[in-house]
């Protein structure tokens, strides 16, 4: 499933790589596009900028020669217009050619020419007015050697920008193609890798469903076979019982109604057998409870661990006096749960401390509590590491054990010491209170040095 999953990751890293690579180059394509586009644009614009200026000049010359011959006014204004005119178109000339050195040296050059022009054309006017002459004045072949030079570096301009023109509409042409076949790939790349990753979720998807419907199967034979087995360790529980009191009851009639007649080592086996009798049934009990705790059909209620903690204390209150033991306990939150079940969890918990003591060490056992995130949890789920959990932690200072058995302390019927040792236990205690945590969603962790003590800690989840 990992390296699924890791496969998947590189896949959409590779294929959103390459979609980010193609869009900016893509982008870079059409922004050049776009200049050349607007390159071809200005050089229009002057284009049509000169056409207009040399329109107005040629627009002088005509009026000017038209008002010498026939002295009609008319023509004076139409004159006037053009001078008028021709003054904005240059300027518009010099704010788009502001980029271009030469053709703004040349702009400078026509500008006073223009002046030059213009002056030639009114003196030659108030000639021809105060002389009453139709022959052409010095003022007016002057003005026509001015008009030439202008048409003149008009027209260099003009080509220049011709050349222009058609390197930058070749330019233009190019990136546009460029920009077009860019986007057709850019286009067949996003389709191919989306049907790709289409195809492999649809395979995923499938997989999955088909793990689904396996894993409701197999779902389904477990728990056959959980009710299997709880209806038979309930039956043989129950079951084996009733062999044991008839054990137990022909051992106490030999005993007692042949004491006299049994010599001391027959007598030590009787005892043997019924105490082995005792311990059996106790374990059998133990048994009944732990698969009784497997069917949580009550629903779960808010419980006071600190008013249950009060009453524990006071059924185990002739064990802790006779242990001299201290017990300290700090606030507890409320939880929602078993209250049976919380019950049994706390007193194994506390009988478990005040059973596994140090000789000549009076008994400290401390109970606190704290609000954390599950960052404690992530070794046995990474999901729990941003969840809320109170941490109830009892410590005592008994014995304590090696962690490397850690995880054999919770196995039922595990114990850490032999049948022949001075501690008491049937091996599922710890058992029953990890299957109490797992009732209430939590988990349980333990932690114990030799000698030094044993720590355990209960994980309740904490609803905001």
């Amino acid at each position: 499933m990992k390296r699924r999953l890791l496969f998947f990751i590189i896949a959409f890293c590779i294929s959103f790589a390459s979609m980010v690579a193609l869009s900016l180059y893509s982008m870079e394509r059409f922004t050049t596009f776009t200049t050349y586009s607007d390159l071809v644009d200005q050089t229009h614009t002057v284009i049509d900028e000169l056409y207009k200026t040399e329109g107005c000049m040629k627009d002088m010359d005509r009026t000017e020669r038209g008002y010498i011959l026939t002295r009609d006014t008319i023509y004076l204004r139409f004159l006037n217009n053009a001078i008028d005119s021709v003054q904005p178109y240059v300027k518009k000339l010099e704010i788009l050619l502001k980029d271009n050195k030469a053709a703004t040296t040349a702009l400078t050059i026509i500008k006073g020419d223009i002046a030059l022009r213009i002056n030639y054309a009114r003196q030659n006017i108030a000639y021809a007015d105060s002389a009453k002459m139709v022959t052409p004045s010095s003022y007016y072949f002057d003005g026509r050697k001015v008009m030439l030079d202008i048409s003149r570096r008009l027209r260099d301009i003009h080509q220049s920008q011709n050349a222009l023109l058609a390197a930058n509409f070749k330019n233009q042409e190019f990136y546009q193609k460029l920009t077009t076949t860019t986007l057709k790939y850019l286009l067949f790349v996003f389709c191919f890798v989306t049907l790709i990753l289409f195809a492999i979720m649809i395979k995923e998807l499938r997989g999955r469903m088909k793990f689904q419907e396996e894993l409701k199967s197999k779902i389904i034979d477990l728990r056959r076979s959980h009710s299997e087995l709880e209806e038979i360790a309930y039956a043989a529980s129950h079951d084996l019982q009733e062999p044991l009191r008839k054990i137990q009851v022909f051992s106490n009639m030999m005993l007692y109604q042949k004491k006299g007649a049994i010599d001391k080592e027959n007598e030590y086996t009787l005892e043997r057998i019924n105490h082995s009798a005792n311990r059996m049934q106790l374990l059998i009990s133990d048994l009944i409870s732990l698969t009784n705790l497997t069917k949580t059909e009550e629903e779960k209620l808010p419980a006071d661990i600190n008013r249950m903690l009060q009453y524990i204390l006071i059924d185990l209150n002739d064990k802790i006096k006779e242990k001299a033991a201290h017990v300290q306990v700090q606030q507890l939150p409320i939880i929602e749960g078993y209250d049976n079940q919380l019950k049994i969890l706390f007193t194994a918990l506390l009988d478990n401390s005040l059973k596994f003591t140090r000789e000549g060490v009076n008994p400290m056992i401390t109970i606190t509590c704290e609000k954390i995130n599950g960052h404690e949890l992530s070794a046995i789920n990474p999901n729990l590491l941003h969840r809320k959990f109170y941490r109830i932690t009892c410590s005592d200072n008994g014995i304590g054990f090696d962690d490397k058995y850690i995880d054999k302390i919770f196995r039922i019927f595990q114990r850490l010491h032999n049948q022949q040792s001075d501690y008491e236990g049937k091996g599922i205690g710890l058992a029953i209170c990890q299957r109490i945590m797992a009732n209430h969603e939590g988990y349980m962790m333990a932690h114990g040095e030799l000698n030094m003590g044993a720590q355990f800690k209960l994980f309740f989840p904490a609803e905001d």
